[in-house]
């Protein structure tokens, strides 16, 4: 089996250690105005703040809400928050990747630190802990989600697993209402985790997907999503990949183009984007690669991943055309791509270790 080489566990701690220290630095120094950053993708911070401290009256989601409720009770401070999600981002979510991936410091302390260190140095990430922005919260509350998934689909006794599936539809529940779409993918692949993957049936499970997608598209079914991509056209300018779905011939072209413009970061646009693509994507190319690889090894858990990773692209892959925004909603394709891939190299760690 080939291992994670180049690094030893000790440079590993110390990039984890030292990466920390710079976003500390990096934090407060955007807090204190001594730097200035703008972000793509739109600044919805302002309106989360405003509807918090009772401004506005119209929740466009959950999170909002959330905010408002802290706010009556007197626990909300937009500067306070930030600093919880900067702590998220720095601490909880990459443990508990680390947890999903079944890995522990001391077992496996190599795949441990490269799962964290790969966490912490996402930028989009990183980026979202500067305001009262959903991102960084949804990524965690979609992470504990998984957990539960993961003890779910990994009970023996049927009391628990009913128990923990019926947490795990409410954890769903709460999900849509803070995305709709990450709700929706994250409940349908509760129920479909039991579809088994070999290489072979990959072949024809993705015909079948593809002809899916082509025949609801034509029957009309997907018409919101396109119309709502049609919206960017508005908008125009080097943000925008420019693909016109209202073609039912060229739906399937358009929608690998727009796959491989956005969630494969192919699209260049600027210099931000390279970097964007050698950071976050390219990791997550050979990651994606090894787990179709060893897709025989993808267990109940893996196989919710995938699932997931399947539902959840289609939705916003179809519905989005700005290169800004695509950056934030594919940050949950990746970390099941991510988890995926270590949870695999550990099991056929194991398993090679019993041959």
């Amino acid at each position: 089996m080939k291992k994670i080489k180049g690094f030893s566990n000790k440079f590993l701690f110390l990039a984890v250690a030292l990466l920390i220290v710079i976003k500390i630095i990096f934090f407060v120094a955007i807090k204190i105005g001594f730097i200035s950053l703008g972000l793509g993708g739109g600044n919805d911070s302002d309106y989360y703040h405003f509807y918090a401290i009772g401004y506005y009256d119209f929740a466009v989601n959950t999170w909002p809400v959330i905010l408002r409720y802290l706010n009556d009770i007197g626990l909300y401070s937009r500067e306070a928050l930030s600093v919880v999600l900067l702590i998220l981002n720095l601490c909880f979510i990459p443990l508990l990747a680390a947890k999903l991936s079944g890995l522990s410091f001391r077992k496996n302390q190599k795949y441990f630190l490269t799962i964290i260190l790969i966490c912490l140095i996402y930028p989009t990430l990183f980026i979202y802990t500067f305001d009262v922005y959903r991102d960084v919260f949804m990524v965690f509350s979609f992470l504990v989600g998984c957990l539960i998934v993961k003890k779910c689909l990994n009970s023996s006794n049927y009391i628990n697993f009913l128990l923990l599936f019926l947490i795990s539809l409410l954890i769903g529940f709460f999900l849509l209402g803070l995305r709709p779409y990450l709700g929706y993918a994250f409940l349908l692949a509760l129920f479909l985790w039991k579809i088994r993957f070999t290489k072979k049936r990959l072949v024809f499970l993705a015909i079948l997907y593809f002809s899916a997608l082509f025949l609801v598209n034509y029957l009309g079914y997907l018409d919101f999503l396109t119309e709502y991509r049609s919206g960017f056209e508005e908008v125009g300018g080097g943000s925008t990949l420019g693909l016109n779905f209202s073609n039912p011939v060229l739906f399937i072209p358009n929608f690998i183009l727009s796959t491989l413009g956005q969630l494969f970061g192919l699209y260049i646009t600027n210099p931000l984007a390279v970097i964007l693509l050698l950071i976050e994507t390219l990791p997550f190319f050979f990651m994606f690669l090894y787990v179709l690889k060893e897709i025989k090894l993808a267990d109940s858990f893996v196989r919710f991943l995938i699932i997931f990773f399947v539902l959840y692209g289609s939705v916003w892959l179809i519905g989005n055309d700005n290169l800004g925004t695509a950056v934030r909603l594919r940050i949950y394709n990746y970390l099941a791509i991510y988890i995926s891939f270590f949870y695999i190299l550990r099991t056929k760690r194991l398993l090679l270790k019993e041959l």
